[in-house]
């Protein structure tokens, strides 16, 4: 049963072969992976740099939240009173790496904790279950849920336990005011005020709140207010030239809070070969207050904060000269910290001006010798020189970011900015770790691991799939358990274990699967149905979620796939790309009594009198979609001479691959089938020579095609060929190319 639609390919726009060229002799790369790059939108010096070296020291400033001061103060409170903190969380892997990693940083505050996780009530709070908690808990902290909760939030503070929510999920404005209303600090990036990166997973999101608890122990910035101060000048001597700019940018917890800039009217014209250097005229100051006017203002915003500048020397003596003039109190060089001097102290490198250290360091922000720009340049190089000098902080970061990997890996969010970051470093712990649960899961998949260079893949088939059977088999405490193993020989058992509750999971796997393929037949159109609504009675729960992966992509349609028992029935729902089914059910949700997720799953609770009007809503609803195509999007095209080892070497600075980020797809032109054959059990998948077709050099490529009888009906009846697939080395490490599809060349 294959309603799959010809693939059709989609070749990105491709780069200027100079540029190209430029930076494959910059970065001695290969000019393929250069090419890949510029595609993917990492099209500067600096993209290219974070990219390829992704450190923890670039993650962003958890602080961002806007409500992470009031949680992390709140939750500070309760571990000092001792006071018995509940971590509620979710089944599936994000969620139990979640729940993971807050027992773990809790413990190592010396917190008083508790976890719970939902086995068969479902997702989310649960008023009754809390009941059982009320009277020894006195916070409740929430991970990967707890955005819809407002009604068990709202019984929580009603019998003084305090709550701090970290979620996730996409929640609506009146949800957001209805929970603040009740004075919980909400940790959710998709709050409007939020900056940061929003695609986070849940334990993305764990993990920026405990990274945040962390550094609240740090009584000299926790909190503490600074001043980021930058001048332009008309020239190097406070005597003879004057201040044409200043900004002070005043920050907290190294978020900015205000700014003071303002140009300064010189009372002399400004040198042309100073103008040439920031840019700043005398047509541009003419309007602008004199420095009399000026001052006495910064000092009010400064009042007795602790600056922080760029060479304080150069500064201070210009700001302090005409604060001299004009019987001002001067600024202590006592009351600033040099971010020139600390850099010298840490990098011994050629030059420590600002704007070397930016392109050095790969900071964002560039200096522009205005004093805006350069101001936020050393706001920025401030955090990274406070996070270098912190290796208490990384260390704690490293004990906790393998648990952060395998979450983020687990919610297939896109991999890149910070979950790239996350995911990298994460897996290259769980490599190399001394940590029990991961000692013994690269004991017992080392031949797995041994044959691929992808890590991240290696974890997300053997490592992900155990995990996420103790959730789905209602067994989560052995996955907990495992993960948190202290010894060797409890890892082993836990992990055991696990094996055992897997191979149950796929025995229940399969049947459920053969229930939902028949009903899908029944119960649908499927020459006609763009969503597909399957309701089964009475089967286990646990597995509703990679049945519905399996049928998105056999069908190329959103699924939703229910489990009646007695009058209520609790599902699951997928959407290709391009279909959002968090907003597509949201025109639902008055028939559902749970309802959450994001825009490619969902899950929903519905009672067994509203599934018919449930269908009924959607087939109105689908009248608006269309079944787009499934889509190959191809990266560039590969040379026959690219085909090589150095290639595939550099292709794994790529690494981690996934969603945004996925293993590049190549087009290779004009070969010519000269042989093939079925391969594996049951003759299921395809192993295809090809050679080129050039005059000059004949290239053999191999190929293997998994699964895919429409490839093997065209090479019966075509010779030469356009192909797209990926680079990859067989058992025997011999490269061969993953073919995805092809097109007969005519």
């Amino acid at each position: 049963m294959n309603t799959q639609l010809p693939y059709k390919w989609v070749i990105q726009p491709q780069p200027e072969e100079n540029k190209v060229k430029q930076l494959s002799s910059k970065f001695n790369l290969p000019e393929v992976l250069i090419k890949i790059l510029l595609v993917r939108g990492y099209d500067t010096e600096d993209k290219i740099k974070r990219f390829i070296f992704p450190d923890l020291i670039y993650l962003e400033n958890p602080f961002l939240f806007p409500d992470m001061v009031k949680a992390v103060t709140l939750v500070k409170k309760h571990i000092e009173e001792k006071n018995k903190i509940l971590v509620w969380g979710d089944r599936d892997v994000d969620g139990v790496t979640s729940v993971c990693l807050l027992l773990k940083t809790l413990k190592n505050f010396n917190a008083n904790v508790c976890y719970y996780i939902p086995q068969t009530e479902g997702y989310g709070l649960h008023k009754n279950v809390l009941e059982k908690f009320k009277d020894e808990i006195k916070l409740v902290i929430t991970v990967d849920c707890g955005i819809t909760a407002v009604d068990e939030i709202r019984y929580l503070k009603e019998n003084k336990i305090d709550v701090v929510v970290t979620d996730h999920h996409e929640p609506t404005l009146s949800l957001i005011d209805e929970i603040k209303s009740l004075d919980v600090p909400i940790i959710n990036p998709y709050l409007p005020e939020y900056s940061g990166m929003r695609d986070l997973a849940g334990v993305g999101v764990a993990l920026k709140f405990a990274i945040a608890l962390m550094l609240s122990y740090d009584k000299n910035y926790f909190n503490k207010t600074f001043i980021v101060l930058d001048i332009e000048t008309t020239g190097l001597s406070p005597y003879a030239d004057e201040i044409c700019e200043i900004c002070a940018i005043k920050i907290k917890n190294f978020v900015v809070q205000e700014i003071f800039h303002t140009l300064v009217k010189p009372k002399n014209k400004i040198p042309e070969e100073v103008i040439k250097i920031h840019g700043i005229t005398d047509e541009l100051v003419k309007d602008a207050p004199n420095i009399e006017e000026v001052l006495p203002k910064l000092l009010e915003f400064i009042k007795n904060d602790t600056l922080v500048i760029h060479n304080v020397n150069f500064d201070l003596s210009f700001i302090n000269y005409y604060l001299k003039k004009l019987s001002l109190p001067q600024i202590p060089i006592s009351q600033a910290i040099d971010t020139l001097e600390m850099a010298k102290t840490y990098f011994p490198l050629s030059s420590h001006q600002l704007s070397a250290l930016c392109n050095d360091l790969f900071l964002r922000t560039k200096p522009t010798h205005r004093a805006i720009n350069d101001a936020l340049a050393t706001l920025e190089l401030f955090y990274y020189l406070y996070f270098f000098s912190n290796p208490r902080l990384r260390l704690f970061i490293e004990d906790i970011i393998s648990f952060a990997s395998l979450g983020t890996i687990s919610d297939i969010v896109p991999l890149v900015e910070d979950n790239r970051i996350i995911v990298k470093k994460g897996v290259d712990n769980i490599l190399s770790s001394n940590q029990p649960p991961f000692k013994i899961f690269l004991k017992y998949f080392k031949n797995e691991i041994a044959k691929t260079k992808l890590p991240t893949e290696t974890v997300s088939w053997y490592f992900i799939p155990l995990l996420n059977s103790a959730g789905r088999m209602q067994q989560v405490d052995t996955a907990i358990n495992f993960l948190l193993a202290e010894t060797i020989y409890d890892a082993e058992k836990y992990f055991s274990q696990l094996l055992e509750l897997n191979k149950k999971r796929k025995i229940l796997q399969n049947y459920n699967l053969e229930v939902f393929y028949e009903l899908v037949e029944q119960q649908c159109n499927l020459k006609e149905d763009l969503i597909l609504l399957v309701v089964a009675e009475n089967i286990e729960h646990g597995v509703t979620g990679i049945i519905a992966n399996n049928m998105l992509k056999e069908f190329n349609r959103s699924v939703i796939l229910l489990i009646l028992n007695n009058d209520l029935a609790i599902g699951t729902a997928r959407s290709p790309k391009g279909v959002n089914i968090y907003n597509l059910l949201k025109k639902c949700e008055n028939l559902f009594e749970k309802f959450g997720g994001h825009q490619n799953a969902c899950g929903l609770t519905i009672k067994k009198e509203n599934i018919p009007l449930f269908r009924n809503q959607l087939k109105l609803i689908q009248q608006q979609l269309e079944i787009e195509p499934p889509t190959i999007e191809v990266d560039t095209e590969l040379n026959y001479e690219e085909i090589n080892f150095e290639t595939y070497k550099f292709l794994s600075l790529l690494e981690p691959c996934g969603p945004e980020n996925p293993y590049p797809v190549f087009l290779i032109k004009n070969l010519k089938v000269v042989d093939w054959k079925y391969i594996g059990k049951d003759n299921k998948h395809t192993a295809i020579t090809f050679e080129t077709t050039s005059k000059q050099k004949n290239y053999v490529i191999k190929t293997v095609c998994w699964d895919n009888p429409y490839i093997v009906n065209l090479i019966k009846n075509f010779n030469y060929f356009n192909i797209v697939g990926e680079l990859e080395l067989d058992e025997q490490e011999n490269l061969r190319i993953v073919l995805l599809d092809l097109q007969p060349v005519i």
